[in-house]
């Protein structure tokens, strides 16, 4: 559990910062409660950070969209599950996890398409112990920095029409992989003819990369004995 006085000073030095995406994300409701919205790098049918009573995952549903790696966004407010916070949270919710409230950024473009007055929810690991881990975890999604929008500028059109619309082509980087797809589920390592392969596993498809590359997509993906939850579920 993290001491709170190391909650006050994180939610004290992030209040009211400026960010950009590192990744685009899907959104949608955040599971029965409709007056948010949940962020995941993953699609609302592989993610899951609740389980019924039976242990089974319960996962969020209405996925509305896509928002693109580089939005602007403001940091409103980092919450953590206290008990006063979470009594007045819903129980069909990842109650138990700290919460990074963000706000488009007034006037930007994504600001325009969707206007409706609700905070978007990024939901962050649970168990963390400092304050690094805390920045570290928020830095896997965000930029304060604001660089975002100037490296994808850099890339070219395709790579950008991919990572919008989170998909893999050939010729990605892997650092162009993560801001399409997010990180992977699983990492695996192969080597043929001493050359050695990275594969990347998402539910659906697989990524693999030689030296540093997507070269093949394996569409779907092979069926694994067990999966681990993605990164934003520890």
């Amino acid at each position: 559990m993290l001491a709170k006085d190391a909650r006050l000073t994180i939610a004290q030095d992030l209040r009211g910062e400026t960010v950009e995406l590192r990744q685009s994300l899907y959104f949608g409701d955040l599971y029965d409660e409709n007056e948010k919205w949940l962020l995941s790098p993953y699609p609302f049918e592989n993610t899951s950070h609740i389980v019924d009573h039976k242990g089974v995952p319960i996962n969020p549903r209405r996925q509305k969209g896509i928002i693109p790696a580089g939005s602007s966004f403001i940091i409103e407010k980092v919450e953590f599950p206290d008990p006063v916070t979470l009594a007045q949270r819903m129980l069909t919710s990842p109650r138990f996890n700290p919460w990074v409230y963000l706000r488009p950024e007034p006037n930007s473009e994504f600001s325009r398409l969707y206007p409706e007055n609700k905070p978007y929810i990024l939901p962050l690991p649970l168990n963390m112990t400092s304050i690094e881990e805390v920045h570290t975890s928020i830095a896997t999604f965000l930029d304060s920095n604001r660089e975002v929008r100037s490296w994808l500028s850099e890339r070219r059109p395709t790579i950008r029409v991919a990572i919008h619309q989170k998909e893999i082509i050939r010729g990605m980087s892997q650092e162009e992989l993560i801001a399409s797809m997010g990180e992977p589920y699983r990492w695996f390592s192969d080597e043929e003819d001493s050359k050695k392969t990275l594969i990347a596993w998402y539910p659906g498809k697989e990524a693999w990369l030689k030296n540093g590359q997507v070269t093949e997509i394996l569409q779907p993906s092979r069926a694994l004995p067990t999966v681990d939850a993605p990164p934003i579920h520890n």
